[in-house]
């Protein structure tokens, strides 16, 4: 399933995000998003943990990835379709943004002497 919308079963103030332990659904439910780009923006994993999609997005592509993401919170293997990528996959994407960024550092090195 991907986000939580104003008519998810959980009262607001009850949940917290997995990862950063702020809260995840607004106390207004006025103030529930559909956007994805939001900063409050809810996902919900197959183990029943709710997480800020910033958040979820930032540990789904971090390492480590052997043996895929695990859920923080109860260790079980997170499967959501917006993060379908295999172990191995999400490692090679990780490294190469990571030698992007190294050679971006050095070119700007490079160019303020």
């Amino acid at each position: 399933s991907s986000g939580i919308n104003a008519e998810w079963p959980l009262r607001p103030g009850i949940a917290q995000c997995s990862i950063c332990d702020n809260q995840t659904f607004p106390l207004d439910p006025e103030d529930v998003t559909q956007d994805i780009r939001g900063p409050v923006y809810v996902e919900y994993v197959y183990c029943s943990h709710v997480f800020h999609h910033k958040c979820l997005d930032r540990y789904m592509k971090s390492p480590p990835f052997k043996g895929g993401k695990k859920c923080p919170i109860c260790g079980k293997r997170i499967y959501h379709e917006k993060w379908k990528a295999t172990p191995e996959l999400a490692e090679q994407r990780w490294a190469y943004q990571q030698a992007k960024r190294r050679e971006l550092d050095e070119v700007t090195d490079f160019m303020d002497f």
